[in-house]
């Protein structure tokens, strides 16, 4: 094959990974403003309240968690990269067909649509994780998952900071649009990396290929660990898998909630995606403190207390926001205090869930499924608990911040629960 030639036989793998995170890039700007963004676009152009964006939240995290789910089965039917191009396809056909929806006003017809694209959005992610972590040496596996993690949430952050502007300047169909070139964007990358840079390259589940030059010796899955490092892994790994449905609780309980503030109701939609976005930047500071450091490898009840900070720190994101009298411009200063709080508190709990479950699982797709699955369950959770609270007491968000926060409580004592069993009952994580 004439492109076999364009490439070295040594084809560096930092050039294939490169074109992996600019996928992943550009499918980061059409997820989040998918999930994250989309309250802020109805809640101007449908003038939907709380009630509907939880509604439509709890179905988007049904078809997320069924996407996750199924992400092992059809990388292994058909092979990721091939996946991946037809889940790119599917998923702007889907977001094309939501801006002519959204032009026309149709409200709920856009809501289904959106929530069948999230189910393919779901699928793609743990076949992108999974190929991220299969592209190099396994010894680097944590740089490569920082910097993996540094790059989707900067640019989701950038996006629905940016988002506002688009919502309330552009046209209806503007907003979906640039999501449907995201999508379209990050099929093309993955295109060209699979039928141009490396045409040969084995497209099955890592638990049978590594992504690495046919000269490496394939036994290297994994990196070597001690008895006590594997055993403060897969304990770290149960409290991250533990906290991390309660992690999205709380994210997809907020993304809904905040612009329904009192606080950010006042606001312009352009400024409100920039205060509404401070959490999304802190969790992107979080994923490059983790991803270039490895102190918290060997601490696991790190994510105990990134557990309880973010259940204080969500606490203090809506509270201010949703007073009446108190003063705007304190409202939001509270609100962007406790957003950084929170970003870095989820971003702790997210990056060890990743990173653990690839290492322990030498970067399968199956385990990639089981931690967007695990995030599917969360955002499934928090919208559900959020939209049956605004049902039963229509116009305020107090019961639902209480029945929110009681979730998380719940997933507090389950890691503590779980951290003291693994310490012996001795009531102390410090020797993990």
């Amino acid at each position: 094959m004439a492109s076999c030639t364009t490439v070295p036989l040594a084809s560096p793998v930092r050039h294939q990974l490169l074109l992996l995170y600019a996928a992943e890039a550009a499918n980061a700007i059409s997820a989040i403003l998918l999930v994250v963004g989309l309250s802020f676009y109805t809640s101007h152009r449908f003038n939907w309240g709380a009630r509907e964006n939880f509604s439509v939240a709890a179905f988007q995290g049904v078809f997320y968690m069924l996407g996750a789910l199924l992400a092992k089965g059809i990388s292994q039917r058909w092979g990721r990269e091939r996946s991946l191009l037809w889940l790119y396809s599917g998923m702007a056909a889907f977001a094309i067909a939501v801006s002519v929806s959204a032009s026309m006003t149709w409200a709920v017809t856009t809501a289904l649509l959106v929530v069948m694209e999230t189910g393919l959005v779901a699928a793609s992610w743990p076949m992108l994780e999974s190929l991220v972590s299969a592209a190099g040496e396994p010894s680097r596996l944590s740089k490569r998952l920082g910097l993996y993690n540094v790059i989707w949430s900067a640019v989701g952050a950038i996006a629905v900071a940016a988002s506002g502007a688009v919502i309330q300047h552009a046209p209806a169909w503007a907003f979906f649009e640039i999501i449907a070139a995201g999508h379209l964007l990050a099929g093309a990358l993955i295109f060209y990396r699979t039928r141009v840079v490396n045409p040969q390259y084995d497209r099955g589940d890592p638990a049978q290929s590594q992504a690495r030059p046919e000269h490496k010796k394939p036994s290297a899955t994994r990196p070597l660990l001690d008895g006590t490092m594997v055993r403060r892994h897969h304990l770290a790994l149960w409290l991250s898998r533990v906290a991390l449905p309660s992690t999205y609780v709380v994210v997809y309980s907020v993304a809904p909630a905040l612009p329904s503030l009192h606080a950010i109701k006042q606001l312009t939609p352009t400024i409100a995606t920039v205060v509404g976005s401070t959490w999304l930047i802190a969790r992107a500071a979080a994923f490059a403190v983790t991803g270039s450091t490895t102190f918290w490898h060997k601490r696991p009840g790190l994510m105990f207390l990134a557990s309880v900070t973010m259940l204080f720190a969500f606490i203090g994101t809506i509270v201010p926001g949703a007073l009446t009298k108190m003063d705007l411009l304190h409202a939001l200063s509270a609100m962007v205090i406790a957003q950084i709080v929170l970003g870095f508190s989820i971003g702790t709990i997210y990056a060890a869930s990743l990173y653990f479950g690839m290492a322990v699982s030498a970067g399968s797709t199956r385990h990639g499924g089981y931690h967007e699955a695990l995030i599917g369950l969360g955002q499934i959770l928090g919208p559900l608990l959020g939209a049956t609270m605004q049902w039963i007491y229509p116009g305020t968000l107090w019961p639902a911040v209480t029945a929110i926060s009681g979730v998380v409580l719940i997933s507090v004592a389950v890691e503590a629960i779980v951290g003291l069993y693994a310490a012996g009952g001795t009531g102390s994580l410090s020797e993990y």
